[in-house]
């Protein structure tokens, strides 16, 4: 049976169909009486006759009408018409970040950071009102999302970012749960948690929400893999390169905060939204209604081609058409039109990782080219960035144990130790001969004799050369903007890790590192002056810390967590 309509919403057009619902754009009052557009949301025809599945849906969608926040998309209605249950949203003229991150790699470009930013805090803002915020009969709703992705965080026209589907995911889980007996849902955007199936809160929405933007500013898949087992394996490992070395210009106090909010252990999180979002504000120019015109700005030049199509069908048509093709976006005036080709997918983040490593050592030393590491085989440390592959890189001609069996050992609380090398049988000296006492003289009467020592001076001599060639080869640290090393040298400096609150800002040698916690910031080897600052209460603490080479310290005072 072809549904025209539903409740007081004429349907137009399906637009999508997914796992447990189709979605139509249409209008409410009907075509005639035009008023607005609206996306409509049913249960899928096959599930219809589930009754539970549709209290299900309804329940957490009444939930989700009670959201009512700038960067949410509004839920208008729920309800029920001839034995199917459907809601009525806010439509959107826009596109979601999904398509605008396909369309940034259709032409070839980066999506700016200050744009990634503001969609950033733009969707916090609604995820922390949602958490915290959101009442209903004077409680606390404490509504958490779980499908958090890119699918859906949409970007108007006019430049602002709303999250959508909120309230659902949860229904949908328990849906698919009660249909075939397992989880569902997109794999590669959930946290370690929720793919173990334990219980939730808040926080799991915030490592969602940063593998989402880990994976906008550096044009890569995070944890997608091959198979939905292996995606989730991945999820679980919680393996994230490090960002800078796949995009130079993400700034320290942003990659601070992904780093900070996709720990594996909930705990070690944002306590909140709200602070995740603090910690990033700074890092955005100009007052909000100027951001969100720039915004608006870059979103029309990005889908120029598209809104010149929709402003040409628009002129063609007559009265009543064009007024509902103004109302309804892309959706009706380019139903007909080409989108043109499709961009490539984006490429594996730990694959991307990798050839960028091994062309940097394929610079180095051009006859000594090192295989990429197949991804089973990336180190297995849950929260490490990846810090250490580059020396591992460098021990693999001494080191034959494995990273796996490194891990397995360390596991058993055993310390991989370096096999002993095999040593030299030595060679059988001559039996002596007595010279004849014609030939005994002095001890360089010989000329072979001479000739060996010669020899031997002129080798002294090239090893010597060429120990102050590498003495004198040793690079200089790279200095970054806040005058700390940017990388470390392998076999020169180490690493420092501070446990801090979100309010407290960490000084090294008087140069500052922002606020909040965070992991192997590279330092030379030898002593350094740590000054922690509660920017709260003013408290102030120095510590002096020694950097060894290829080391981590771990600095976590129990006064500032």
């Amino acid at each position: 049976m072809t549904l025209k309509s539903l409740g007081k919403y004429q349907l137009i057009k399906r637009i999508a169909v997914g796992g447990m619902s189709e979605i139509y754009l249409s209008s409410q009052g009907g075509l005639h009486g035009f008023e607005r557009a609206v996306i409509l949301k049913r249960i899928r025809e096959d599930l219809d006759a589930e009754q539970e599945v549709q209290e299900m849906f309804l329940d957490e969608a009444r939930i989700a009408a009670c959201l009512k926040h700038a960067n949410i998309v509004h839920l208008y209605d729920v309800g029920r018409d001839n034995g199917v249950a459907y809601l009525a949203m806010e439509y959107i003229f826009g596109r979601d970040l999904m398509q605008v991150a396909e369309r940034a790699r259709l032409v070839d470009m980066q999506l700016p950071v200050w744009f990634v930013l503001k969609v950033m805090i733009d969707s916090l803002a609604g995820l922390h009102y949602a958490h915290e915020v959101a009442e209903f009969e004077d409680k606390k709703l404490k509504v958490i999302h779980r499908d958090v992705s890119p699918q859906n965080i949409i970007i108007s026209f006019d430049g602002v970012s709303k999250i959508l589907d909120f309230g659902i995911a949860k229904a949908e889980a328990r849906m698919n749960k009660t249909q075939a007996g397992v989880l569902k849902g997109k794999y590669a955007y959930m946290s370690p948690e929720q793919v173990r199936g334990k219980p939730m809160d808040h926080r799991s929405d915030q490592f969602s929400m940063a593998v989402v933007f880990y994976e906008i500013l550096t044009g890569t898949r995070l944890f997608q893999r091959d198979t939905d087992y292996s995606t989730m394996e991945a999820v679980d490992q919680c393996e994230i390169p490090p960002i800078r070395v796949l995009r130079k210009d993400v700034p320290r106090r942003l990659v601070r905060v992904l780093r900070k909010a996709t720990r594996r252990n909930p705990k070690r999180r944002f306590a909140s939204c709200k602070d995740m979002e603090q910690a990033l504000h700074k890092l955005l120019r100009g007052s909000p209604v100027e951001q969100t015109m720039q915004m608006s700005a870059f979103m029309r030049d990005l889908f120029a081609n598209e809104l010149e199509a929709r402003e040409r069908v628009i002129a063609e048509a007559d009265d009543m058409q064009r007024e509902i093709l103004l109302k309804t976006g892309f959706e009706m005036a380019l139903e007909n039109t080409s989108r043109g080709r499709k961009a490539k997918a984006a490429p594996s983040a730990a694959r991307r990782y990798e050839e960028i490593l091994a062309a940097k050592e394929a610079k180095k030393n051009p006859d000594k080219v090192p295989a990429l590491l197949p991804d089973e085989n990336l180190p297995e440390d849950q929260d490490t960035f990846y810090d250490g592959v580059a020396q591992q890189r460098g021990q693999q001609q001494d080191e034959p144990v494995s990273t796996s069996t490194q891990a397995s050992m360390r596991a058993m609380g055993q310390a991989p130790t370096r096999p002993p090398r095999p040593r030299p049988r030595p060679k059988p000296r001559p039996e002596p001969t007595e010279l004849p006492p014609e030939e005994v003289g002095g001890l360089f009467s010989d000329w072979r004799v001479l000739l060996v020592v010669f020899a031997l001076v002129l080798g002294l001599g090239f090893l010597g050369m060429q120990f102050f060639e590498e003495e004198a080869a040793i690079p200089a640290p790279s200095i970054g903007d806040n005058g700390l090393p940017n990388e470390a040298r392998p076999g020169l400096d180490g690493f420092l890790s501070v446990s801090v609150r979100a309010s407290v800002e960490v000084l090294v040698d008087g140069k500052s590192l922002g606020l909040g916690a965070f992991r192997n910031q590279p330092l030379t080897k030898g002593k350094h002056t740590v000054i922690i600052r509660d920017t709260n209460t003013g408290k102030k603490t120095e510590r002096s810390v020694e950097i060894v080479p290829n080391g981590e310290k771990l600095l976590a005072p129990q006064e500032w967590q």
